[in-house]
């Protein structure tokens, strides 16, 4: 192995397009490509969705799509410490005291970045843990437009509990806004058979093979989950490298699981 296949940080060399997943690329690219303006993807811990973040750039990129990209991983900010970030993120060094100076700055730089046909996607992470007073920012970032046509392309991931917030009274505006919907459920039987293999292809060997049974057993106490399956794969194949063994073994699994809490 050159890498280790089984690693639960979100690297897009290990990223595996299952049907769902892929379907979450697809459509963020039709977004930028139409007057769609938000988008929400929701999917349980460990389903991905930082990983996706990561592949979503990288497949941009491969094929030549220009969006300037302004990334939010940690949520938990203020209203001002999202602006900054965004100003900072659009090269804005300017010394601003008011916030209508730093919302015509912003639509400034927008503007001139759609002029240039570069879409400017706002992407935020873990959304469930934004503040009230931080989303209904999102909200109003949301409205900045120019002749009718918006100006950011906003893409929020969050936990499927994110949903019953976004319901509330207080933030329906900004639900009524999020036009497209994804939520990546786990993956299936078949998938995570797959998705152990490829991560082995990936890490450079393709010679360790996993028991019918091991894998059986690997998709019911992970649930479809990737970063529970990895775990529960990265102790099997310790187990089996102590036993030599080029196979994992669902007795593997089981002595696996010993070490793992769920």
């Amino acid at each position: 192995l050159e890498k280790d296949p089984f690693s639960i940080n979100p690297e897009p060399t290990f990223f595996y397009p299952s049907e769902i997943h892929q379907e979450v690329i697809d459509t963020v690219q039709y977004m930028l490509n139409s007057s769609e303006s938000m988008m929400l993807v929701t999917g349980q811990p460990g389903i991905g969705k930082t990983l996706l973040v990561k592949k979503i750039l990288e497949c941009l990129l491969e094929k030549d799509i220009d969006v300037h990209p302004i990334l939010i991983f940690n949520p938990v900010i203020s209203p001002s410490e999202l602006l900054s970030a965004i100003l900072k993120d659009l090269r804005i060094n300017k010394s601003l005291n008011t916030k209508v100076e730093i919302y015509e700055e912003i639509k400034q730089s927008l503007s001139e970045n759609k002029k240039n046909k570069v879409p400017t996607l706002l992407i935020i992470d873990e959304a469930q843990d934004l503040p009230e007073d931080t989303l209904n920012e999102v909200k109003h970032l949301s409205n900045l437009e120019n002749n009718g046509d918006k100006l950011l392309k906003i893409l929020m991931l969050g936990q499927p509990y994110f949903l019953n917030m976004l319901k509330t009274e207080k933030n329906s505006q900004i639900n009524q806004r999020i036009t497209l919907r994804v939520n990546l459920r786990p993956l299936t039987k078949d998938e995570m058979r797959d998705f152990i293999y490829y991560r082995l292809r990936k890490a450079g060997n393709s010679s360790i093979n996993f028991e019918k049974q091991a894998l059986k057993l690997i998709f019911k106490k992970s649930k479809g989950i990737p970063r529970i399956a990895n775990l529960i794969c990265s102790r099997a194949l310790m187990v089996a490298y102590l036993k030599n063994s080029q196979t994992i073994k669902k007795s593997f699994v089981k002595d696996a699981l010993k070490n793992i809490n769920f």
